[in-house]
């Protein structure tokens, strides 16, 4: 068994091959398209909520297994959820032609025989059906404006209700007729109560109260299932009579009643429904204690309507101040003549539709209720091959959550290549920069400053320990290089010992050889003094090891006392050779 896609129109597959925009009726049939794929997950979700409220129906299903007949079977979701249960044996199901405006048929199996024709049309005997255990009644009175793709070619009665009653009682007849002993019976029903004083009510209930009155002396339960979920804000619900009297039915001749009804609804000239007199042959047997029963059901019936648009209507004022930014889902392009109207109709089948944004061609955002709604559209279009039909080649849809992540995988990219380590861009400059330095960076730029000048001997130009002289007042500062008597250290160190002059070396000699004064005593130089010779020698090569360190560590000398200083090393150095 498997669900099978319906063939496109004629327009839609020329459409598709030409990939052209669609115009206004492809569009239709597109949505048409869509509307009966979800028609078909509805039935299927509301026979299955049927079964579980009735126990899925082991009192009245024999061991042996059970046979159905569906009708009004098209798409198939009915039969798609009975043929799915183990116990089911074959199935059998009859639908109005696609081409005659009833919904496609979206169901294949071995094990079900599927008969086109209008039921208005078919009598007991040109069923296919064998007798079976259950009958599925849940065929619609179409009219264009709710037939598939809207172009209905079906028999057409006087008014809705003329048709409507028609329809009900042709599927009660032909159902019954092949309905075994025992077996159930489903059908949808309607009830809106407005007010006592609505005619047209009050009609409705008179015949809905007759034709409840069939069924409670035919079966030996009639139940009600309101949906919470589907259909639940609207008039409809589900009927299942279980324990049918096979000879009842036969004894009270129903099926010929069912006939009779149906040939007058049809063939009456009696324009107004509330006028139509049906089943009044019922009254008979109608009693008040199976009357209260059914006007109980009845009101079980609105009051969960009521519930259900009340408790809507809430959750639609609460989603609308509190719209969730993930539920909006985006379309690109927007086919021409598509507006905010036609986008809401086509994604209103998944889900509640709070507003639509179009900018222009280019693409359109729809915000939903859920999240859930958002998402399931978005599944359902992608794996639908004719949503490129309906928007255009290279269409595409997409979600909120997937439009951020796209924007942050981007927003990362370009983080990624600006935004690098302190590390890694000083191996990228290293790797792209020349390690020399190249001679447009140096034009424009200071010359280095020259190295720290060494220690300047005392008393010569640019000596830091040099005291301040007369003209700063005794403060410490220098006079153009010379020292001063009274001035204190600059540095806050000891002030260096002057070198001697010409005349205190002479001085020292005459000392040294004067005994009082601590020189030579007869010739002997007394132990642990140095003659001046020595000590010039110690200063020199003191002063070799200096010039040794580095050329840097010469003192820098006014320009003015360079020769002086020559000339004064050459003079000493006379006086200093033996004669």
């Amino acid at each position: 068994m498997h669900a099978s896609g319906a063939p496109y129109s004629e327009d839609a597959a020329a459409h598709a091959l030409s990939g052209s925009a669609p115009n206004d009726r492809q569009l239709k049939a597109l949505n048409a398209e869509y509307e009966t794929d979800i028609h078909f997950q509805k039935c299927y979700g509301v026979m299955a909520e049927l079964f579980e409220a009735h126990g899925f129906l082991e009192k009245f299903i024999p061991e042996s297994g059970f046979k159905f007949l569906d009708l009004g079977c098209a798409p198939g979701g009915f039969s798609s959820y009975m043929l799915e249960d183990i116990r089911c044996r074959a199935g059998f199901g009859v639908s109005l032609p696609s081409t005659s405006g009833g919904f496609p048929m979206r169901l294949r199996c071995n094990n079900f025989f599927f008969q086109q024709g209008d039921l208005f049309e078919i009598g007991p005997t040109d069923l296919l059906a064998s007798d079976v255990n259950v009958c599925i009644c849940d065929a619609q009175y179409l009219r264009n404006n709710i037939s598939w793709d809207e172009k209905y070619r079906g028999v057409r009665c006087r008014s809705k209700q003329h048709g409507v009653w028609a329809l009900l009682l042709k599927q009660f007849w032909l159902g019954m007729s092949k309905l075994l002993q025992g077996g159930v019976l489903i059908f949808r029903f309607g009830w809106r109560d407005p007010g006592p004083e609505d005619i047209a009510t009050i009609w409705y209930k008179k015949c809905t109260l007759r034709l409840f009155s069939i069924l409670h002396d035919l079966f030996a339960q009639v139940r009600e299932v309101k949906s919470d979920y589907f259909n639940a804000l609207q008039s409809s619900f589900y009927v299942c009579c279980a324990g049918f009297d096979r000879a009842k039915f036969d004894a009270r001749e129903i099926a010929k009643l069912f006939g009779q009804q149906f040939n007058y609804l049809l063939t009456t000239r009696i324009q107004d429904s509330n006028d139509l007199e049906l089943l009044a042959v019922v009254d008979k047997i109608r009693t008040s204690e199976v009357d209260q029963k059914i006007s109980d059901m009845l009101d079980r019936v609105d009051k969960l309507r009521i519930i259900n648009q009340s408790s809507r209507r809430w959750h639609h004022t609460q989603e609308t101040k509190n719209e969730d930014p993930r539920a909006v889902l985006f379309v690109a392009p927007v086919p021409e003549g598509m507006g905010s109207q036609e986008l809401e109709t086509f994604f209103s089948v998944y889900g509640i539709v709070h507003r639509v944004d179009v900018n222009g061609c280019e693409q359109a955002s729809i915000q939903f209720a859920k999240v859930d709604h958002a998402q399931t559209a978005a599944l359902a279009l992608r794996s639908s091959p004719s949503f490129e039909t309906a928007f255009g080649v290279g269409a595409r849809v997409w979600m909120r959550e997937e439009e951020v992540e796209s924007r942050k995988a981007a927003t990362d990219n370009w983080a990624q290549e600006w935004s690098m380590t302190p590390s890694a861009a000083v191996n990228a400059t290293e790797q792209s920069w020349p390690k020399e330095t190249p001679s447009w960076a140096t034009q424009n730029q200071a010359p280095p400053p020259p190295p720290a000048a060494p220690a300047v001997p005392p008393g010569f130009w640019g000596d830091p320990t040099a005291g301040a002289g007369k003209g700063t007042n005794g403060k410490g500062g220098s006079n153009g290089g010379y020292s001063g008597g009274k001035g204190a250290d600059t540095n806050g160190g000891a002030q260096q010992k002057p070198q001697p002059t010409l005349q205190q070396e002479k001085r020292a000699e005459a000392q040294a050889e004067d005994p009082a004064a601590g020189g030579k005593v007869n010739g002997i130089k007394p132990s642990g003094a140095r003659s001046i010779t020595e000590q010039k020698a110690e200063e020199a090569r003191k002063e070799a090891e200096v010039e040794q360190d580095g050329s840097e560590s010469k003192p820098d000398l006014h320009p003015a006392l360079q020769d002086h200083q020559e000339k004064t090393k050459e003079l000493i150095a006379q006086l200093l050779k033996p004669k």
